[in-house]
């Protein structure tokens, strides 16, 4: 048995050490370090006990907090991103300028090529086209060759459009007021009903016979200006019955619908005219109906 007081020279200190007992200890020790190198038994064990009593133990501190942070960011995110692409979707396959104008996002705009923006700009009915931008102005702006690609962000109510170049520079820039914004989305739209259940044509129905042939009483500028697209109106399958005027002025127009008598139903077809024309052929089509009754009761025994 080794003496219990301290060793006083080094070789007693040796013999001390060397003892058996501190030669199993070291090659234990040394083991246990070796094989938690090799294998981490520690870390998975010491894990595998957090997993088995995590539910048991209270969310909280910091550690749990900047957890919570995170997972709120990252599906934040994730939203975002879905947000983004969605719209940048509805975009890209617009095919009519309302879908457009409903798709730019109100936070970060909408970017499309100048020949898509032109593509949905040639679909509007020329009394609504000519109120954006005239036909002149992107023949110039095409000409030119500048014109690259088209970006639309919203300002309030309104809708500012920018005619960019290569190099994103301002080459012309439009200006779409609420007005005309709810105008155009509405211009592009077929109701399915009767002009009878849509409040703002109750008042004002003729039957179709007598619109056009009314119309037709005007001078070619004026047909233009009060039925801008006849031609989309002969490509209708089916016959259109009758005719109704607003009530409503929308800045420089009015809608005319145009109700026609479908396979799958009736429909009514949403144009605009010029405001002073329309209701210019309105008085003659009230002062016709007036004359109409006169007469008949004149007739009557």
């Amino acid at each position: 048995m080794p003496p219990w007081y301290a060793p006083t020279t080094f070789n007693a200190w040796c013999r001390r050490l060397l003892t058996p007992g501190t030669v199993l200890f070291v090659i234990v020790l040394g083991a246990i370090v070796a094989t938690e190198l090799l294998f981490d038994w520690a870390e998975k064990a010491v894990g595998a006990y957090l997993v088995t009593t995590n539910e048991f133990r209270p969310e909280s501190g910091a550690i749990w907090e900047q957890g919570r942070q995170s997972d709120t960011a990252r599906q934040t995110l994730a939203e975002y991103a879905d947000r983004r692409r969605h719209s940048q979707r509805q975009v890209r396959q617009a095919d009519t300028l309302g879908r457009l104008l409903d798709g730019v996002d109100a936070a970060q705009g909408a970017m499309v090529s100048a020949d898509h923006f032109l593509e949905l700009y040639l679909k509007l009915p020329p009394v609504l086209s000519h109120q954006i931008v005239s036909a002149h102005d992107l023949l110039a702006l095409t000409a030119s060759g500048r014109w690259a690609r088209t970006f639309l962000e919203h300002q309030g109510r309104d809708m500012r459009i920018y005619l960019l170049d290569d190099r994103n520079q301002v080459v012309h820039r439009l200006n779409i007021d609420a007005n005309l914004l709810v105008h155009v989305k509405r211009g592009e739209v077929a109701v399915g009903a009767t002009l009878d259940r849509i409040s703002d044509f109750a008042a004002h129905i003729y039957p179709a016979e007598r619109f056009f042939r009314t119309l037709n009483t005007f001078d070619e500028l004026a047909r233009a200006r009060i039925v801008a697209d006849p031609e989309a109106l002969l490509r209708l399958k089916g016959r259109i019955q009758r005719v109704g005027i607003s009530e409503v002025t929308f800045g420089e127009s009015v809608d005319l619908g145009f109700e026609v008598a479908a396979v799958e139903g009736p429909k009514v077809i949403l144009m605009q005219g010029v405001a002073g024309d329309v209701r210019r052929l309105q008085r003659v089509l009230v002062s016709e109906e007036a004359s109409q009754r006169t007469w008949s009761r004149e007739v009557l025994p």
